[in-house]
């Protein structure tokens, strides 16, 4: 379609009378083509949607999900659920979600028992909306005989007609509790504990309590014969001196496979004697987990040695342990399948080294350790030492200066670490540097490595390290430095370079104080508030 005008186009120009009678003309025939074709897209358009219409239609009816025989839809939705926390009253996730997809699935959603079985009960959502109390005893009324999983937030002492409310709630989830397997009761209160004194829960494995332990005192529960796990969080306004407490309770300590005992900061924890009491009662533990007690004073109670057949993680957190307190565990707890070991308090007190060689040795199958403090360890372990780990795949290391710990150890004990070799993130990273093909790199397996307060570092010998792993084709992917003394450690150019070859490098600054508020939700009490 060429116009004779064509050359005049995007021209100052200006057309004669009879040019201008022309055009008009012209325009006039070109915009009743244009209607007639926009007619046609029309009705093409109108007979495209109707044959797409067609098609999807026949298409659904054919679909393989519709052809899925109940039974293994059933266990796709089962899949659905959470794994890390019960299911939560919510539209956005499974189980309720998939009551949202069709009539059909609606049905086999809400006759399978199973997706029905756990949920988390957040006591300030649900008596923030009556028929959200009707609907959790809905929820629980579908799990038909099926044992149930329940985690209880509960922020009482509530007054007046919400009183009424939350004992009511309280009363349905206690008369429930012959199906009880797995519980978690978050802010004790004595209403509770009331509850608690009063029921049996023949089929209960796991028994969680958060807030004033001192209320537990005495309770028939802990003695239950299908119990294997316990985790008690003491609050920092419990008046109990928490690790005596405990010891005191009628646990059936060789039957326990899972063991966390944690408090608040500030709050006492459980002294190193008291662990190891702890540990000698239960041969067999899978996972055990304390806070340690801000103490310097050396164990006691523990001279001999201790096999934990079937433990897999052990963590220790806060307090501190002195050197040689480490060391004595490592050596005389023998743990042959042990898979984690954390040990988050600060070895400090006197000039003694740390050997974690023995670790390595008598746990074989070490997947994840920390918190390694590099200025603590000799140099003439460091190698043995990380030779001895071949199977560790998570390196978690702090690195403050031995100028710190001088400082700590002088204002408390008047003694000096500077016996020590000092060891640093360089250092660390030059040994774990494959030099030519992966026998010969230490830690071969290693996938990630954290390291705290880093206090300096060289490009070339980053470079060094993340291009060896990269190499080496065992799926090195991540490296993260906490709270280091630069907060250009490495550039954003780097991280995005490294990132491009498959390792992921980030630098955080960890603030206990950034906690946001957030009002009830579904997810209120649970770790991580999926929001």
């Amino acid at each position: 379609m060429e116009s004779p005008f064509i050359h005049l186009f995007n021209t100052n120009y200006v057309p004669s009378d009879k040019e201008i009678e022309f055009i008009q003309a012209d325009l006039v025939s070109r915009s009743e083509e244009l209607t007639r074709i926009e007619e046609r897209i029309l009705e093409l358009s109108a007979q495209r949607n109707k044959i797409q219409a067609y098609i999807d239609s026949h298409r659904a009816l054919i679909s393989h999900p519709r052809r899925l025989p109940s039974d293994i839809v059933r266990e796709i939705f089962v899949a659905c659920l959470p794994t890390d926390r019960n299911a939560v009253m919510t539209a956005q996730e499974a189980p309720m979600l998939l009551c949202r997809i069709c009539s059909a699935w609606r049905t086999i959603a809400l006759s399978t028992a199973r997706l029905w079985a756990s949920l988390h009960v957040p006591f300030g959502y649900i008596l923030g909306n009556l028929p959200r109390t009707q609907a959790v005893i809905e929820w629980l009324q579908r799990s038909a005989a099926c044992p149930i999983s329940l985690s209880v937030t509960y922020l009482g002492p509530w007054g007046g007609e919400s009183s009424t409310e939350a004992s009511a709630l309280l009363k349905t989830l206690a008369d429930l509790s012959t199906r009880w397997r797995c519980v978690e009761f978050t802010h004790l209160c004595t209403e509770i504990v009331r509850e608690l004194a009063e029921i049996g829960a023949p089929a209960l494995e796991s028994l969680k309590f958060t807030g004033n332990l001192s209320l537990l005192r005495g309770l028939d529960i802990f003695k239950l014969p299908s119990l294997r796990a316990v985790a008690l969080h003491s609050q920092a306004q419990d008046a109990v001196q928490f690790d005596e407490f405990v010891l005191e309770m009628p646990l059936v300590w060789d039957q326990l496979t899972h063991l966390t005992l944690r408090c608040d900061a500030g709050h006492r924890g459980f002294s190193f004697n008291k662990v190891i009491v702890i540990l000698e009662q239960c041969t067999h533990l899978v996972s055990f987990q304390a806070t340690l007690w801000e103490t310097r004073t050396e164990f006691d109670s523990f001279s001999g040695s201790m096999l934990l057949p079937f433990l897999e993680s052990l963590v220790l957190t806060a307090g501190s342990l002195t050197p040689h307190s480490l060391t004595h565990l490592i050596e005389h707890v023998s743990m042959p399948l042990l898979r984690r070991f954390q040990v988050a308090g600060l070895p400090v007190g006197g000039s003694d080294p740390v050997s974690l060689i023995p670790l390595g040795a008598g746990s074989p199958l070490l997947r994840d350790l920390g918190n390694v403090h590099l200025p603590f360890l000799t140099a003439g372990s460091i190698r043995d030492t990380f030779c001895s780990l071949s199977s560790l795949t998570r390196l978690v290391v702090s690195d403050r200066s031995l100028d710190y710990w001088d400082g700590w150890d002088t204002y408390n004990t008047g003694e000096n670490t500077s016996g020590l070799h000092s060891f640093h993130t360089t250092h660390l990273l030059d040994l774990l540097t494959p030099v030519q093909d992966l026998q010969a790199a230490f830690c071969p397996l290693l996938q990630e490595l954290v390291v705290n307060y880093c206090s300096g570092l060289e490009k070339s010998t980053l470079d060094a390290f993340i291009q060896g792993r990269i190499e080496s084709a065992q799926g090195f992917r991540r490296l993260e430095f906490q709270n280091p003394g630069d907060p250009k450690i490495v550039s954003e150019a780097q991280s995005q370079s490294y990132l491009s070859q498959g390792v992921d490098i980030s630098i955080v600054y960890n603030d206990p104080w950034a906690t946001p508020f957030k009002p009830d939700s579904p997810w209120t009490g649970l770790l991580q508030e999926n929001q």
